[in-house]
């Protein structure tokens, strides 16, 4: 499989953005009201919820882009 036909990872990038904010998962979930195995969840997901995404951009700090 070519990079140029690779699924866009969204979950792969929140977990960058968040480590770079030296931000744990738990630390995440307590922002946005859920578990630590959720946020888990979503970091391992491939696809995205638009709504949840949102949250997350605004708590990390960064555009939903």
């Amino acid at each position: 499989m070519s990079t140029l036909t690779k699924p866009n990872h969204i979950g792969r990038k929140i977990s960058r953005i968040r480590e770079l904010r030296d931000m744990k998962q738990e630390a995440l979930a307590q922002a946005l009201g859920i578990s630590q195995q959720t946020v888990s969840t979503i970091e391992n997901s491939e696809t995205r919820d638009d709504e949840k995404l949102i949250e997350i951009a605004k708590v990390l700090g960064v555009t939903v882009e």
